[in-house]
């Protein structure tokens, strides 16, 4: 290959290179979205003891996205913390209700509220 070639191809391979690698995805712009947790209570029927709520905790932290979870059978509630651009409160839903409890609502919860 000539000198010339060689540069030509070489200034080529830089320009693609520079525009793959500076360009923003879709996928890394939903990336940046889903680094945004979100807190919700979830209202739940059927818990009764702790051994139901280390059951729903167990249940929902499976899923992807999850962050953290505090079940009480006392309130019959649960904070859930998560990335909304990994899960969603559907796949919540049907974690609680595999488990055999009922889900009664959502409640989004305050930003200065941990768990």
């Amino acid at each position: 290959m000539s000198r010339k070639r060689q540069t030509v191809f070489l200034i080529g391979l830089f320009i693609v290179l520079a525009v793959v690698s500076c360009g923003k995805s879709k996928k890394s712009a939903n990336r940046d979205a889903s680094l945004e947790k979100s807190l919700i209570e979830v209202s739940i029927g059927g818990m009764t003891c702790t051994g139901c709520e280390q059951t729903i905790q167990a249940g929902i932290t499976k899923l992807e996205g999850i962050t953290s979870v505090k079940a009480s059978y006392v309130t019959g509630n649960a904070l859930v913390e998560y990335f909304p651009g990994i899960t969603d409160t559907v796949k919540i839903k049907a974690a609680i209700t595999g488990s055999g409890y009922t889900v009664k609502r959502f409640k989004p919860v305050p930003e200065n509220t941990t768990l």
